[in-house]
């Protein structure tokens, strides 16, 4: 029994399932994914597909929201802020052709109910997992936090005592491999570096992170052009 958290797959559906295969996941691990499934790759689709076939068989999977996913979220529920209003322009028409759709309220509703079931923060004894960040500002980050600022925010150290001496993981951010490494040995872990860029070799890999033994399993991304 193993417990994961994987960084930001991107529709990098190849490159998702390759590092499942190297991980040798098994029907006792536990895995956090910490968002971000859609948008830069070209199979945001078969990225979610994934996700709910995983689901479907019994795997422990415990997904929270990217800033990506509720971009197209929101468009589809035509409930735009600032940040989403962009969405169609900067990546939507890339996106909703992996769906085979034009407009965001065409995306089967499994997919958006999937989006919509995500919560923006999963706490444990030991570990927080948010896409981004929590606000340290607050008094209680963990359930002061706005979505917002769990979706897009960033705050390079943590307060220990305000969350309990837990570690905070989360994706968002890119980082150099080197400085990964250096991120997952304290208490505020990021995972993501940058897959989508293929900007080998410290960058341009799905991360996952062995949450137990602190060991990084990593694999290059092999799911072809992006739109950044």
């Amino acid at each position: 029994m193993a417990r994961y958290a994987i960084g930001d797959i991107h529709g990098g559906v190849k490159t998702f399932r390759a590092l499942l295969d190297k991980i040798n996941l098994s029907h006792e691990d536990t895995v956090y994914l910490l968002g971000d499934y859609v948008d830069r790759g070209q199979e945001s689709k078969g990225v979610l597909d994934t996700i709910l076939d995983l689901l479907n068989v019994g795997f422990d999977i415990r997904p929270i929201k990217g800033n990506h996913d509720d971009l197209l979220l929101k468009s589809a529920q035509i409930a735009h802020y600032d940040f989403s209003s962009v969405w169609y322009d900067a990546w939507g028409r890339h996106t909703l052709a992996s769906f085979g759709v034009e407009n965001p309220g065409q995306v089967p509703a499994k997919y958006l109910t999937l989006l919509d079931s995500m919560p923006s923060i999963l706490v444990e004894d030991d570990f927080v997992f948010v896409h981004a960040a929590l606000d340290m500002a607050k008094d209680d980050p963990i359930n002061e936090s706005s979505e917002i600022f769990m979706l897009w925010g960033e705050v390079n150290s943590v307060n220990p005592k305000k969350i309990g001496f837990r570690t905070v993981v989360t994706g968002h951010t890119i980082q150099t491999l080197p400085a990964i490494e250096i991120y997952v040995m304290t208490n505020r872990i990021y995972l993501d570096n940058g897959a989508f860029t293929n900007l080998q070799p410290d960058m341009g890999n799905l991360v996952a992170l062995n949450l137990d033994s602190r060991v990084l399993i990593i694999h290059p991304w092999i799911d072809g052009p992006t739109k950044w």
